[in-house]
């Protein structure tokens, strides 16, 4: 009986489609508005839904995407789907939180040190600069301690603000390994259910969103942690050869950083060049460290990415990610790593459908260089005419 209606239903869809405008009824008309402003308030509804928590279901979707290869290992040596797509999870979680919680406790040890030597640390920079520019070493001292005032001020404004934002990064976390556990676990049933849901006149449209948008957002995930990664162990390399303190720390902070471009690891390799140039008093080795770490934001941000990205999805090329990445992140934040990628990706998915595959043979240069030979042997034909023309003039 379902198959039936089913059957019954697709007829008569199938009859509706072929209908022409002008046999459409005023009951047809005035479903077709129902249905229209019902569907424009579910999609809104939706988004307003799941609109902050967009990106964590989006990094879910890839992220799980990413782990199959591991959970299907695990899922054939211990024979459960969900125990192994457990497992893969605390992949994620065990080290996440080991890192966190690593870089919590050394930082919060630094900053109570910090706290404690303040005068010593405003001494030692009021000299140092007194040494360096002509400026007075009391004025020096006063600026530093509001400076020092107006720090500890911005931290604990910073500590509430993240208070204030930690409901929405703990429902971001949920709906992110949420998503992970059911891609990993449904993953059979997630294309059979949308394929059987959505028409077959779009299914061009439907490969082609998943291949751009799919492709554009694992290239620029790729190509973000790779970048974060490298920029990490080259922070790590300084710091161990500068004698920084917490060297593998700073690494780590500047691999979560890094997330801005042309911003991210400005926060590290910044103060510990001044920390180099004011209290080990070495100013060659302070502009060494500040330069490689200018050459590496800038080189990794404007070039290394969008290479990476581009070479991973091998969908769009480099001017393109460049411009995904960069413009994403500054129209979105740190979402827009995410958002300006699918941006991209669906743009071209919708471009793709309606124009067609590119051939030579039905493109507007096709035409345009069918004309330019038509007018080339036109012309060659009246320079022809005109030869033998004079030629028959010149034998009469």
């Amino acid at each position: 009986m379902a198959h039936g209606a089913g059957c019954y239903s697709g007829i008569v869809v199938s009859k509706q489609d072929s209908k022409r405008l002008s046999e459409l009824t005023v009951g047809d008309a005035k479903r077709t508005l129902v249905y229209g402003v019902a569907v424009l308030l579910a999609v809104a509804l939706f988004v307003w839904l799941v609109g902050k928590v967009l990106v964590a279901l989006l990094l879910g979707v890839v992220a799980a995407v990413y782990l199959l290869p591991v959970q299907e290992w695990l899922e054939r040596r211990l024979g459960a789907r969900t125990g192994s797509a457990l497992v893969t999870i605390a992949l994620i979680v065990v080290p996440m939180v080991a890192l966190i919680g690593y870089v919590w406790y050394e930082l919060s040890g630094y900053s109570n040190l910090v706290h404690e030597k303040r005068d010593e640390i405003i001494d030692s920079i009021s000299g140092s600069l007194a040494r360096y520019f002509p400026v007075g070493r009391e004025n020096t001292r006063g600026g530093l301690q509001t400076a020092f005032a107006e720090g500890v001020t911005r931290s604990a404004e910073a500590v509430q603000a993240l208070r204030k934002s930690a409901p929405l990064l703990l429902a971001s976390l949920a709906v992110f390994f949420f998503t992970v556990f059911y891609v990993l676990t449904q993953r059979t049933h997630i294309p059979t259910y949308i394929k059987v849901r959505v028409p077959g006149d779009y299914l061009p449209l439907y490969e082609k969103l998943a291949e751009n948008i799919g492709g554009a957002l694992r290239g620029a995930l790729q190509a973000v942690f790779i970048d974060q990664s490298l920029k990490a162990v080259v922070i790590v390399a300084l710091n161990l050869v500068f004698g920084v303190p917490l060297a593998v720390v700073l690494g780590m902070v500047t691999f979560l950083t890094g997330f801005f471009p042309l911003i991210g690891e400005w926060v590290i390799y910044i103060p510990v060049s001044i920390y180099l140039l004011v209290f080990r008093n070495a100013p060659i080795s302070a502009a060494i460290y500040a330069a490689i770490g200018i050459s590496l934001t800038l080189s990794s941000s404007l070039l290394l990415r969008p290479r990476l990205a581009s070479s991973a999805t091998r969908s769009f090329n480099f001017y393109w990610m460049f411009v995904a990445l960069v413009a994403g992140v500054y129209a979105f934040g740190i979402p827009g790593i995410v958002l300006g990628p699918a941006i991209l990706g669906f743009t071209k998915a919708v471009a793709d459908t309606l124009l067609g595959n590119v051939r030579y043979e039905t493109s507007l240069l096709r035409s345009e260089n069918d004309q330019v030979e038509a007018a080339q042997a036109a012309e060659d034909q009246i320079q022809e005419d005109a030869l033998n023309s004079g030629v028959v003039q010149a034998a009469n």
